[in-house]
This record gives C-alpha cells, structure tokens and sequence, in this order.
C-alpha cells in the first residue's frame, strides 16, 4: 500500500464481474474495495486516498449508530427474537443449582406475550457473565429454529443430502456461509430475523451449493426457489440499519 493511503487499512477484492472501483464499509467497519480484475495497486490506492473524507466520515457515523445501540446485557436490555424486540428479564435466585450454565439455559423462559426473555440464575453469577448466557441461549435457539426449518421445509429436506455439515458459529458479521465443500454456516444470531427471512438466509446459502459466487447465475437459481428474495433482502437490510443485530 502507498504512502497516500496507509493509514486506511483496507481488503481488496478484485472480480471480473467489477466493471468499476467501489467502497463499502461493513459493520465490523472493515473497509472493502471491490475493483476489476487487472487494476492496479497504484490506482486503488488513488481511489482510496481520492475518497478518505468519504470513508472517514462514515466510518465515524457508523461507530457512533453502533455504540448508541450497545448491548449491556443487564436486565431491560433488549434484543430481536424472530423479528420481535424483546425485553431481557433477569430473575436471581437463591438456588445453587442456578450457577451452572447448562441449568440456567433449561430454565430460560420465552414469553411470548409479555416480549421477554426471561433468565433466571443464581445470586452469586456476576453480572459479566451474563453476555456468555445470553450468546449461548441464541445459539442454541437457532440451532433449534435451523433443525426445525430443514425437516419441515420440503426443499430444504431434500437438499439435506448434497450438504457436508450444517454448523452454527459465533458471527457479528455475516447471518451465513457456505464453503466449496458444502460445509454451511450460520451465525448464532440468526434467530433475531423473522421466519421468512431465516428461511431465505437458508435459501441463499443452499444456492452456493449449484453457484459458489454471486454473479447472474447465482441470482437466477435463487429466484427459482425463492422468488421474493429482494423483498427479503431488503426487508433484513432495513433491520440491520434500525435494530442491532450483533450479539456484542
């Protein structure tokens, strides 16, 4: 990288299907630059450089959206739960049982009606472990959600047997992944988007099974099996921008 442009940091993705130099900043602030194949170092740099105002003001903008919607993951914290806000309840309690993880989880209650994620854990659990409860009991919610969906969701049944693993892993970034083996992740905080958009998360990452990157056939094939996919697209990128989404 050149001297104009070190002190931005940022990753470089070059593709055919780029006719032009772009910038995008993701949530993690990580600063992408996708370009042409065939560019130059030298002119993604002068691009880099030719739009530093660009990428620091809205690197600023976007930590500061991020930091007024922090989680604190004390009790009347809040957090999305299939597409719903739910207020976080934490009940202590006498009981010495309580203090193991896997006993707080069996007891965590879902009250639909009231909004509430309900936690009940012993007196003695400090207050910064709460986080750790609170991540585990979303993956294993989405996990649940993820099981649920490939047994009852007819394609997703079927396509069961062209998949090598199915995981859910720890990810503030992207909501899935699929790997040129057909290894698919999703991120533990899935569960936050409402059903039909888990459903097409699902659906977008069974696709990269028949097209491994996002060019025309990508979308094509998607379409096939989840025509409305743009509604849910947009419909996942409206709540990323209002809500947070991170479990962190």
């Amino acid at each position: 990288m050149s001297d104009t442009a070190k002190k931005i940091n940022y990753k470089i993705i070059k593709s055919k299907k780029y006719k032009r130099i772009t910038l995008s900043i993701k949530r993690s602030q990580q600063i992408i630059v996708s370009a042409p194949k065939g560019i130059s170092t030298k002119k993604i740099d002068e691009f880099v450089n030719k739009n530093r105002q660009w990428i620091i003001t809205n690197t600023i903008r976007l930590e500061e959206n991020l930091n007024t919607k922090k989680h604190t993951f004390l009790d009347g914290d809040s957090f999305l739960y299939l597409g719903s806000i739910f207020s976080l309840k934490i009940i202590k309690t006498d009981n010495k049982d309580l203090t193991k993880l896997e006993n707080i989880l069996k007891n965590i209650e879902i009250n639909r009606i009231k909004k509430e994620i309900i936690i009940t854990l012993s007196s003695e659990i400090n207050e910064t472990k709460y986080k750790d409860i609170v991540v585990e009991f979303y993956r294993r919610e989405t996990r649940k959600v993820i099981l649920t969906k490939f047994e009852e969701v007819p394609y997703f049944n079927k396509m069961k047997k062209v998949i090598n693993s199915i995981k859910i892993q720890k990810s503030n970034g992207r909501w899935g992944s699929c790997s040129r083996i057909n290894n698919i992740n999703f991120s533990n905080r899935l569960v936050m988007l409402p059903q039909q958009c888990i459903e097409y998360v699902i659906y977008h990452e069974i696709t990269h099974i028949k097209e491994k990157n996002h060019g025309i056939g990508f979308y094509l094939e998607l379409e096939k099996v989840c025509p409305n996919y743009k509604k849910f697209e947009l419909e996942i990128k409206q709540i990323e921008k209002s809500h947070n989404v991170t479990l962190a």
